[in-house]
Order: C-alpha cells, then structure tokens, then sequence
C-alpha cells in the first residue's frame, strides 16, 4: 500500500494501478489541489544513464504529453492535463474515465464485435490518427490496447472511442532508435516496411490500424502465429484472408490499409467514407467479403559452389498484382466486384455431357484435368506471365520442374466469366500460407475453357519470378526428400551432407528432432555483383544474426541458388542457423533473442 500512496510532484496521490502500456505504468490518482481523480502515466525510462543512451528523461515526458496536448481538443484523443518530473521520472497527468477499456479486453470479453461497431471504432481512431498527421505527429504503435472505448454523456458502455500512448510518435524529422538499433513498436502490429527498417510514415499507422480492426471483427489478428518469428514472417510476407464477419465496405477498408506496399494502400479519405457508410445499422454482420540443384550456401567466413542443376530461367518480368504476384490467365474475368467465394454450380442447358478435347483450351495443350501436386513446364511465349502458356505436366522430382499445382477449385459445370473472379479469390486464400514463404512467387490461375458441362477443376498453379522451382512444394514434400533454396523457406529444417568436392545436399527433416540447420528467413542480396562475390553468410549475419545467432554455439548460414539463376535475376539468399561445431541443433522450433 505504501506505493499506492505515493504522492507525485506534492500533488498528484497515487490510489490504484490501472495498467501499463506505451512504455509505462497507468495509475488512478487524486489531484489534491483540485479534489479530482486523475489518471497519471509513469513513463518507463532507461536504467543508464541519459550520457550513455542520449535520452533526457524529463524531455521523453515533455515530448510525449507535448504530442497528446495538441490534439487535447479532438474528441477522439485522450485529454492531457500536466506533465511533472519526480524522482528523476516524468510523469503525465491525463483524464480519468470510470467504466474505460481498451479494445483488446472488449475483444476478450464480448468475442469478434460486430461489423457496424467496428466501423464506427474504426472511423474514430482514424479521425484521431488523421488530426495527428496533419500536425506531423506519426503514433508508430497503433493497436488494440491503444484504443480505449469509454462510456458516452448517458453513459452507455463503449461508445466513446480515444486514441492514447504517444509515447513512441514522431515528429516531422525527429529520429529515434533505440540503444540496440531495434525497430520501435509492437510485434504484430508493425507495417512490413518497418520490419525490414524504413522509416515511421503517416501509411505505417494506417496499416497498424487495418491489423487492429481486423482483430476486433474477426478476434484474431491476421498474422497471429505460434512463435513470434511465424508473425513477424507472416506481416511481412503473407497477405491475409479477407475478414469473414465484415460486410464488404468493411472488408475493402481493412484489406485496404493491409496493403503489404505503402503507396497501394488505400487513402484515407475513402476509408473513412466506407467506414461512415458501414457503421450504418443496415450493415450485415457475417457477409462474407471479396476485396479486392542444392544451392550453396556460405556462412560468414567461405563460400561453397552449387552443385543444383541448371534450369531453364523463366521469362523476364512477371506481372504481379498484390503482394504475393499474381499471373492471370486470358479466360479470367477482370471482375472485381463479386462476392462469391467459389464458383457457382451452373445447370448444363442440356443433358449432354461436353468435355473439351484440351480442357483448359488448345493454348495451354493438356488433354486431362490437373490435380494437386501435379508439376508442370510452361511456355509463355511472349516471356512474361502474361496470358495463357502451353502446359505439359512434369516429374516433380525428376524433370527439373518450373510450377506445380497447389490446389484446385472444383465446379460443378460451366464456370462464367463472371465468376472467375472468385475462382482467383479462393486460390489466392488457398495458396497465402504458402507464398509466405517463398521468395518471388508468381500465382497463375487456370480456370477451364467454356462450354463444358463437366470441366476439370481449375488450377492453382504456383511458379517463381526469374528461377524454377526444381521441386515439390509445401505438404508435396516429403521428410527424406532432397531440397533447394527455391523449395524451402522459413521455418524448414534440414540435415546437411557436404561431398568431396565441397557440394552440399540438403535434406528436409522433421524440426521435432536433431537437425543439422533451421531456416529463418529471406533477404535480397543487392547491387548486380557475381554469386561468387557475394559473402551470402555475412549478409544473413548482418540481418538475422542479432536475433538468431545468439553469440557463442551458433552461426549464420546464408543459401542461395544456382548460379544461372542468380545471373539472371534470382537474387534472393535463405538465412540459416546452425551449430559452431557442426553438432545437430535439438529438437524443436528456434525462439529469437528478441
């Protein structure tokens, strides 16, 4: 009890804790010079000493509760009253609502919210974030706990939506890191832009904000994961499924500010135009929404040669669209307004079975339906993923392949050009896990040719931007398989045999037992220089060794591919960890240092 009744700055009695976040402690307090209850926020500073951080405590205070101050006047920003230094530690007086949470315990108690109410969250938080931005004032740690829905004037619970915790924004031009270099922010919420180390911007708040209503209608975040690496891969490479539980207009908001690239996401004046719109009563909570050879590998010290064999390199530029890349086959509807999530079943007009020659059309040349699994070669004529490319179906193990089958999309008859578009929709949810982790994937849809009253499944079909796969994919592999870089990713784990010519054979191997390395994540070497110029092992240090590499035991390991491929454009190393002494790793999933 004795620290609850501390007294701050002669003035300010501290009564009850009320939580922490935001770099420090919220207590309620009684203001005894004006007999009214107060929140004040103890701020969480360094235990050096300012000389050696670069950090005045007193100004990280004055910084944070001058932030907060010039938006006192916004509906949707929590009131700063004062802001005092005791025992060397600024302190920030604040407004006290009785019956306040935030978001993230709402969540927690009530489930999913529903559509309508989550807009109009929404639409407040953005209103707040919007008068900060054209101050210049970036938030840089948007997410549930940082809104607070307090009681209204009648004092009906929730209603009152504010935005808090400055106390990691930016100025215009202000710079803040800290001591370890690490990116400021929470894990889960952070833009992909801040992960791999640019710069705070008005857009990394409003992708903050798309993660922090998805949670509050679906329950989850859209990159939640066991581990912490799994979400922080996820944000970065994984584009999301569409909320089930938003309307549409809700949906396109959230997908829109989730966009993986700043300047595709969506601006916010229409977002707050949607959500005006959806936070009408007549939203329909729940309507489902359709928005849019072994490589080597050098450690930091050598560089080993690759004994993969050369595959043919696909053609030029892909055309991508969104994050992962997508290739659209001709006979795909350009249509993005539907809101089918699979391909209806159409009636036949008739009782006469038709089935095509060429199912997928004499262009792409297959006599049979693929399936799951299958492997193929394509010929894009044009050298670009652009239209239809003539298929023949491969070995996926034997034949060096350059895409395989990743899922299919059944239909019951003719699909319609009207509904292709949702074809593509259902491919892209099947296939997200997956081009998570893989480095330049292109997803080519092949929907049947019209016509036919019994057409094959359409196909799923995933390939790599300037490289071959050279091998199954994802649950097509099997424990014991040999893999390459352009087959493995982030999270695999393999054993490792070098031959006397200094090659090296990696195996895929179940992560529950000892193995030789773990895979931790991708990186883009660079500049236009030779494979062989390239310390692939240094540069995996450089990115991942502070989180993975934890000092003595353990070193970095950099993968690449072939050298042909790496000529040709496929510049991309798979970072590794691995024992010093060449001893196998324990069984089960690595945890970062951070």
């Amino acid at each position: 009890m004795a620290r609850e009744e501390r007294v701050i700055a002669g003035r300010y009695r501290l009564r009850k804790r009320l939580g922490s976040g935001g770099g420090g402690a919220v207590w309620l307090a009684e203001d005894e010079a004006l007999r009214v209850q107060v929140a004040v926020k103890e701020i969480d500073v360094p235990r050096e000493e300012p000389e050696a951080t670069g950090d005045d405590r007193a100004g990280r205070g004055r910084r944070e509760a001058l932030k907060a101050a010039q938006l006192r006047e916004h509906p949707n920003v929590i009131t700063v009253y004062d802001v005092v230094e005791d025992d060397g530690r600024p302190w920030i007086v604040m407004e006290y609502l009785p019956g306040t949470r935030d978001l993230r315990a709402a969540v927690k108690e009530r489930g999913p919210l529903a559509g309508d109410e989550v807009a109009r969250i929404g639409a407040a938080a953005l209103d707040a974030l919007r008068a900060g931005h054209g101050l210049g004032i970036i938030h840089r740690d948007v997410k549930p706990s940082n809104i607070l829905l307090a009681p209204d004037h009648s004092g009906a619970a929730d209603r009152r939506v504010l935005l808090t915790d400055y106390g990691i924004s930016l100025w215009p031009r202000e710079t803040r890191v800290t001591q370890s270099g690490m990116v400021v922010g929470t894990p889960g919420y952070l833009a992909p832009e801040r992960l791999s180390g640019g710069e705070a911007t008005r857009a990394t708040d409003l992708f903050s904000l798309g993660v922090t209503l998805y949670f509050a209608v679906e329950g989850v975040s859209p990159f939640e994961r066991d581990t912490l690496d799994a979400s922080l891969l996820a944000a970065l490479n994984t584009e999301p499924d569409p909320p089930k539980r938003a309307d549409e207009r809700l949906s396109r908001v959230i997908m829109g500010l989730l966009a993986k690239k700043p300047a595709d996401r969506i601006p916010p004046e229409e977002a707050r135009e949607l959500l005006a719109a959806a936070a009408e009563p007549a939203t329909v909570p729940g309507q489902p929404s359709t928005v849019p050879g072994a490589p080597a590998r050098t450690p930091g010290s050598g560089r080993r040669a690759p004994n993969r064999r050369t595959a043919a390199l696909l053609a030029a530029a892909a055309v991508l669209v969104g994050g992962g890349g997508f290739a659209l086959g001709a006979t795909t509807s350009g249509d993005e307004e539907t809101t089918a999530s699979k391909p209806k079943a159409v009636a036949a007009p008739s009782p006469t079975v038709t089935r095509g020659i060429h199912p997928y059309g004499s262009t792409v040349g297959l006599r049979e339906g693929l399936d799951a699994g299958q492997c193929v070669d394509a010929d894009w004529k044009g050298g670009e993923f652009r239209g239809q490319p003539a298929l023949k179906t491969v070995d996926c193990y034997e034949d060096d392949p350059e895409g395989q089958v990743v899922a299919t999309v059944p239909a019951d008859g003719p699909v319609p050009a009207s509904d292709q578009q949702a074809v593509r929709n259902d491919c892209t949810r099947r296939t997200a896990e997956l081009r998570g982790t893989m480095a330049d994937p292109v997803l080519y849809v092949l929907t049947p040719a019209p016509g036919q009253s019994e057409p094959p499944a359409s196909a799923c079909l995933l390939f790599l931007k300037k490289a071959t796969l050279g091998g199954p994919l994802g649950d097509f592999r099997k424990y014991g398989d040999e893999v390459y870089v352009t087959t493995t990713g982030p999270g695999d784990c393999v054993d490792v045999e070098e031959d006397e010519d200094g090659d090296f054979t990696e195996t895929l191997v179940s992560c529950t037992g000892p193995h030789d390395e773990q895979m931790i994540g991708w990186l883009w070497a660079s500049g236009d220089g030779s494979a062989d110029s390239v310390e692939t092992g240094t540069l995996c240090e450089e990115k991942y060794g502070v989180n993975w590499a934890r000092g003595e035991g353990h070193e970095m390991w950099g993968w690449r591919s072939s050298d042909e491929e790496w000529d040709g454009g496929f510049r991309h190393v798979l970072c590794s960890v691995a024992r010093e002494d060449g001893k196998k790793l324990p069984g089960g999933a690595l945890k970062p240092a951070y």
